[in-house]
């Protein structure tokens, strides 16, 4: 269990969000394009278990079995300092919220992070989807994770992103309120279980699932699907992660009563 008090979580946090808002162009893209790279190898980590597992399990039990490995992703992004566009729900809002970066600033964070999410999201699993590079069981498994998205009513599809958006931006939290390592790492693998095992739909894992689906032909996913499932995630991923969730934090850091633990209370929201 964490020693820091949700003061101290705030002050930290926002320190962080201002380093990463000041970050370069150049930083921005970088950080951005490894996310997106790294959540194809959680996803490369799920069709080669899930795909194992269906040999000798039902298809919803090997999912499942699948869902367990995506953490490996989040652990990568959040010890290698890379950007997730809805990482960035909590840390960099409230750097802009205490008044230490300003809302063009996190704007031009927020799409450079997306795009280049995207960006190397796409190249990593076009890759993956060239014909010999993964196991016929690894490739059938696909198929099934794309078609959930794109099969998706409207409500569902925007209730299930809002819970996504929550879910990230309570990681991101917790992450910065983690003292150790191995804290951090289990968190992330917790997380990363339960974006993947309900089909939560976040905006850059759902869009990896669905062009997955594509690129290997074993989804009847279509390209309306793709991009009118990101524009849903996005929207309901902004409501849960800074309408619902950074929205209870602050309220949680101004209900704090008392100095904090270095007897000087920090800059509040």
């Amino acid at each position: 269990m964490s020693g820091r008090t949700p003061d101290e979580i705030w002050e930290e946090g926002v320190e962080e969000g201002e380093r990463r808002l000041k970050r370069s162009v150049s930083g921005l893209v970088a950080t951005g394009f490894a996310g997106g790279a790294e959540v194809a190898f959680g996803l490369l980590a799920v069709v080669v278990a899930s795909g194992a597992a269906a040999e000798v399990a039902p298809e919803h039990t090997a999912h499942v079995i699948g869902a367990l490995f995506f953490g490996i992703a989040l652990v990568l992004i959040t010890l290698g300092r890379a950007e997730l566009f809805t990482e960035n729900f909590h840390i960099p809002v409230a750097a802009v919220y205490a008044r230490r970066a300003t809302l063009w600033e996190l704007m031009r964070m927020w799409g450079i992070s997306l795009v280049f999410n995207l960006l190397g999201l796409a190249l990593m699993l076009g890759l993956l989807s060239i014909p010999g590079v993964l196991k016929p069981e690894s490739t059938k498994a696909v198929g099934p994770l794309a078609d959930t998205f794109a099969h998706r009513d409207l409500l569902p599809a925007f209730a299930s992103a809002v819970v996504a958006g929550a879910v990230m931006t309570v990681f991101t939290w917790v992450v910065a309120a983690a003292e150790s390592v191995s804290a951090r790492v289990l968190v992330a693998m917790g997380v990363g279980f339960l974006l993947i095992a309900p089909s939560l739909n976040h905006a850059v894992v759902g869009f990896g699932e669905i062009l997955f689906g594509i690129l290997t032909n074993t989804s009847s996913a279509t390209q309306g699907d793709l991009w009118g499932n990101l524009m849903v995630a996005i929207a309901g991923n902004l409501l849960g992660g800074v309408g619902l969730v950074f929205a209870t934090r602050v309220a949680q850091v101004r209900g704090e009563p008392g100095p904090s633990a270095s007897g000087e209370r920090p800059a509040k929201p």
